[in-house]
């Protein structure tokens, strides 16, 4: 079994069509093990079970936004060490006009490794993923 088969990762997003391409990239490039959430809450819900070594989550979500969640999550002992890479259809312009600019500030506080725009260029998302789990 190779280590790609052993990492655990749980993509929270509203988009289903985000989510099902994400995952079959991650599929395709060798991850076995990934788990989907629709928002924060149901992530929180799942988290407790599958333990998750990276979680993927969007920043803007209706009810619990990706933030809210990684705080959530952060604030339990046993998720303390949990990497995150955080999500987002907006630039950094359109962040801070619906009030969202200091998102990134504090998903780096988090310990999010890192913060990207959602995009068709998957292999970046990708590379980053296996470089955080260091496979």
């Amino acid at each position: 079994m190779n280590n790609l088969q052993n990492i655990k990762i749980l993509v929270v997003d509203d988009d289903k069509n985000f989510r099902e391409i994400l995952r079959l990239n991650l599929q395709k490039s060798g991850f076995v093990n990934i788990q989907e959430a629709t928002d924060g809450n149901e992530a929180l819900e799942l988290i407790s079970t599958f333990k998750p070594d990276l979680v993927i989550l969007d920043v803007v979500m209706p009810d619990k936004d990706g933030i809210d969640t990684a705080l959530e999550i952060k604030s339990k002992d046993e998720f303390k060490n949990t990497k995150f890479i955080f999500l987002t259809n907006y630039g950094e312009d359109i962040l801070k006009e619906v009030g969202k600019e200091t998102d990134k500030k504090v998903a780096q506080e988090l310990g999010a490794l890192d913060f990207f725009r959602k995009t068709d260029d998957y292999n970046v998302l990708l590379n980053k993923i296996k470089e955080i789990v260091k496979v």
